[in-house]
């Protein structure tokens, strides 16, 4: 998930690209020389090429009469998200002549190691992108400056849930501010659930009433399932009833929380022991490769989808089935299901001298709606995302799914964290151990699976301790 995450959010304009294989993705991709990046690859290019100079100092450097002060600003992408990206900062710049921002695009597979390079050195730039599963990897080695004061002062803090906030904060202080979020859902083929003699769900249902979906659905005979997991199995099931005392480790003070987790064991007892294994309701595979397809096949009465997946869906599918977004499940005991944060912000340098000037154009892209309401990604400014209006924007041969679904499942989305032990925890310990159970059940069993994700999981945090 690791790998997969990072590439996701390293889409800077959240550009979709997965054919539903649970919520990840993979982009990456060059920069865009006329617009004078610099290329964060093996190679960095200045911006400024003689031959495009005159060019870039009329777009992204308008001549002003007082003082200038520029801006450095550092994010990932491939070649059309730089593109995205460079046309904010030059809306930005045309339309303030004390500031001007300077972009700077880097490959996202060397991204993390670009920022580690700038630290090391002392050169990050003013304003730096982050995400919600590595910013704190950063903010405790001193790298960002915390920016309560400036968000309360311009009145941001009412703009941005609760959640979001959150997650972007270390030791009780903020250090970003969201720019554009998305979160996992669930997709249903109304096809599929006429079919079964099920009304489709468009409001609250409960886990019995997914569950018994899920098995009407499935037909052996027709190669027909009622849910797909996939590779969420793994990742979703980490925090699935949120935070803190369900959740599978205690990432801030270094414990595993895997065995005596009754919320976790009956997460994977359900996907994986009733549904998969025994029900045989969800392929008992980890990715739609080894089966050839996903959600977008019409086999699937349900699937976890990404956010960024529903342009690719309808792409696929178009009028080939009806298929929305369903309601998150309520556990009577645990709650509503939840789903990880998946949110890009921005950040500024702790040794910036420019703050005031940064934050300013942070600011700017909170609240333009232009930037907000791209899209492949979902508003985090409440006064656009509350507006009944945004409800009912799609862009022109966009698919029109019940948005307000996406922006609950947003809502009451959960922090996660993918960096240093965390993420070697996550793909070295959790994900073998499922693998196991879903792929050789025969050779191990739940609670034998908890147990070694319990005591390999806190050999690694003691390690760092």
């Amino acid at each position: 998930m690791r790998k997969k995450w990072i590439a996701m959010m390293m889409a800077g304009a959240l550009t979709a690209s997965l054919l539903l294989s649970g919520c990840g993705n993979s982009k990456g991709g060059s920069v865009q020389e006329a617009a004078g990046v610099q290329n964060g690859d093996s190679q960095e290019q200045e911006s400024g090429q003689e031959e495009t100079e005159d060019a870039e100092k009329t777009e992204s450097e308008p001549q002003t009469d007082g003082e200038v002060t520029t801006v450095e600003y550092t994010f990932w992408g491939n070649q059309t998200e730089i593109d995205t990206i460079m046309k904010t900062i030059e809306a930005f710049n045309s339309t303030h002549t004390d500031i001007q921002v300077k972009g700077i695009g880097i490959d996202p597979s060397v991204y993390l190691q670009k920022l580690s390079a700038y630290a090391s050195s002392n050169t990050l730039p003013d304003i730096v992108q982050v995400a919600v599963d590595y910013g704190d990897e950063y903010t405790k080695k001193g790298m960002f400056a915390p920016l309560d004061e400036m968000i309360e002062g311009a009145g941001l803090k009412e703009l941005v849930g609760d959640n979001l906030w959150e997650g972007l904060s270390y030791n009780g202080q903020i250090y970003a501010v969201p720019l554009q979020a998305s979160a996992c859902l669930l997709a249903g083929n109304k096809e599929l659930f006429e079919a079964a003699g099920l009304e489709f769900p468009t409001d609250s249902w409960t886990e019995e009433e997914f569950r018994e979906a899920a098995v009407k659905m499935t037909d052996p005979e027709k190669k027909q399932y009622g849910i797909m997991f996939a590779g969420s199995v793994v990742d979703w099931a980490r925090a699935l009833f949120g935070n803190g005392e369900n959740q599978i480790y205690d990432w801030d003070n270094k414990t595993m929380n895997a065995t005596g987790n009754n919320a976790l064991k009956h997460t994977w007892d359900l996907w994986i022991n009733d549904l998969m294994l025994t029900e045989k309701a969800a392929p008992a595979v980890l990715s739609t490769k080894d089966i050839g397809g996903g959600f977008e096949t019409g086999k699937y009465g349900m699937a976890m989808i990404g956010f960024w997946d529903i342009a690719e869906i309808h792409k696929v599918v178009q009028d080939s089935f009806e298929w929305d977004l369903i309601p998150m499940p309520e556990n009577e005991e645990y709650g509503q299901w939840r789903t990880q944060m998946y949110a890009n912000a921005l950040s500024i340098s702790a040794n910036s001298d420019k703050k005031e000037a940064a934050f300013e154009y942070i600011k700017w892209t909170l609240e333009n709606r232009d930037i907000q309401t791209n899209s492949v990604s979902l508003p985090v400014n409440k006064n656009i995302s509350e507006d009944p209006a945004f409800l009912e924007e799609f862009p022109e041969g966009a698919k029109h799914y019940n948005k307000q679904l996406a922006l609950d499942a947003l809502a009451n989305s959960v922090a996660w964290r993918n960096t240093g032990v965390v993420a070697e925890i996550n793909n070295n310990v959790i994900k073998t151990e499922i693998e196991r159970l879903v792929l050789k059940p025969d050779s191990t069993d739940l609670d034998t699976v908890l147990q070694n994700i319990q005591t390999e999981g806190q050999k690694l945090f003691d390690a760092e301790k």
